[in-house]
């Protein structure tokens, strides 16, 4: 019997992003499905009189009723139904189907509902001519002189001195502190290298230090951040009891030809500084055209109209969590021991990665509604190149990835392309300008797939 005989489907629109697909089985097909359900069953039954698994179906329906063997029969035809009705009615859900089961009986068959949401077209005008600040990615001579004091401190070496302590210093240090008279709990330390300057500890601790040499016993007197992590310190005065073991310098080397060949593959330090000149240029240049990006793409869904269903944003953050389970195990750890270690549910995580998964959304829709205006469509030579751009493969290895891509799998990749191309079409037609823009939380754009599987 074809799949057409076994069954029948309607939809009906509830909301515009909102079906209810009806799947009536034939009395013929249900009774498929029973045999099917009776044949898979049968052994776990005993009914006297017979072997195990020898009892006939009709006996065992008597005993046990006779929808016994109801729901198995519909979850073998369900599968097939639902998928041939998505097919034959071209719905691409975004999340899975609500399934409601209806009547069901040998003579008259069965039904069961299924309600699904599909995705919104988003509806977008006038995205010629979004705005983006002027910048320049040219090095200033300042920045150029701060990666180069970087890795002169890498390089620093340091040694004890006989003179008391100075900011830039490093002290070795014995400390306990005491709040109300009482000593509390991470407030102690022995032989800890602080550096005076680098603010690691609170308040005026590290100033306190100052001018103070090996055997020195120092009384400190700070007081905790009201916004402290730790609510039972916050706003608190504490006194600490500090013991001086030893005062060290930097000795930082001179900045010149050796210096160069030493920390560098160049043999001078002119060559060094403009190796240091085209990757600060390099770095600008991308954290510029992400901010340009960034900029452009909230214009663009602020000039969108779209009426997302809350699946699609749950839908998101369930791939963003089987992305994160993946990535945690790639480092050789489960979910479940990340979730007990750090003692988040996967509720907490998902709260936290609730505005990006929105801001995804939202991008991907506003972008796709660009593509529909603008008529924008990926050839197939487009498609090879974005996903050897998104493997990082090349030849042959584009070509075999490509055909063995699973029709739903490059339908997302395709997708991709497309809000790929309508980004950079809309990036083209924008405009540097010169007058301040509102600041922003750098939204997330569609991320670049990782290899197809």
């Amino acid at each position: 019997m074809s799949s057409a005989q076994k069954f029948t489907t309607t939809v009906e629109k509830l909301e515009p992003t909102k079906l209810k697909i009806t799947i009536a089985i034939s009395p013929e097909g249900f009774r498929e499905g029973l045999l099917a359900a009776y044949n898979k069953n049968k052994h776990h039954f005993n009914i006297q009189g017979f072997r195990k698994g020898k009892a006939p179906r009709k006996m065992i329906e008597q005993m046990y009723g006779r929808e016994v063997f109801y729901e198995d029969a519909i979850n073998s035809i369900l599968p097939d139904a639902y998928e041939t009705a998505l097919d034959e009615n071209d719905i691409e859900p975004v999340y899975r189907p609500e399934i409601e089961p209806g009547p069901a009986s040998e003579d008259e068959g069965a039904t069961f509902y299924a309600t699904v949401y599909i995705r919104p077209e988003a509806e977008i005008d006038h995205f010629y001519g979004l705005t983006y600040p002027k910048a320049d990615a040219e090095p200033t001579e300042e920045e150029i002189l701060q990666a180069i004091k970087v890795e002169q401190e890498k390089n620093a070496t340091q040694a004890s001195v006989d003179r008391p302590a100075e900011m830039g210093d490093i002290v070795s240090i014995n400390f306990k502190g005491f709040i109300d008279g009482e000593p509390f709990e991470g407030g102690e330390g022995n032989d800890y290298q602080l550096t005076l300057g680098s603010k690691q500890f609170i308040g005026t601790f590290e100033e306190q230090l100052v001018g103070k040499v090996p055997g020195d016993d120092v009384i400190v007197n700070v007081t905790f951040p009201e916004a402290y992590h730790h609510a039972d310190y916050a706003g608190k005065a504490a006194v600490f009891e500090v013991e001086i073991l030893d005062v060290q310098a930097k000795d930082l080397p001179e900045i010149d030809d050796e210096f160069a060949s030493n920390v560098s593959d160049f043999d001078t330090l002119a060559e060094y500084r403009e190796d240091i000149i085209n990757k600060i240029r390099k770095n600008k240049e991308e954290n510029l055209e992400n901010s340009k990006r960034g900029y452009i793409i909230k214009q663009l869904v602020e000039k969108a109209t779209m009426d997302v269903p809350e699946v699609m944003y749950l839908a998101r953050l369930d791939e963003m969590m089987d992305e994160f389970s993946h990535q945690i195990e790639r480092q050789g750890m489960n979910l479940e021991t990340y979730l007990r270690f750090t003692q988040l549910t996967p509720e907490a995580l998902k709260e936290n990665w609730r505005p990006q998964a929105e801001a995804e959304v939202k991008n991907m829709l506003a972008l796709e509604a660009v593509a529909r205006k603008e008529n924008l469509t990926i050839s197939d030579e487009e498609f090879a190149e974005y996903i050897g751009k998104i493997t990082m493969q090349e030849g042959e290895a584009i070509a075999k990835l490509v055909e063995s891509l699973p029709p739903f799998r490059r339908k997302e990749l395709m997708r991709s392309a497309v809000c790929d191309k309508a980004m950079d079409f809309v990036l083209e037609k924008a405009i540097a300008t010169d007058e301040p823009m509102p600041e922003f939380a750098l939204e997330q754009l569609p991320e670049a797939e990782e290899q197809p599987e």
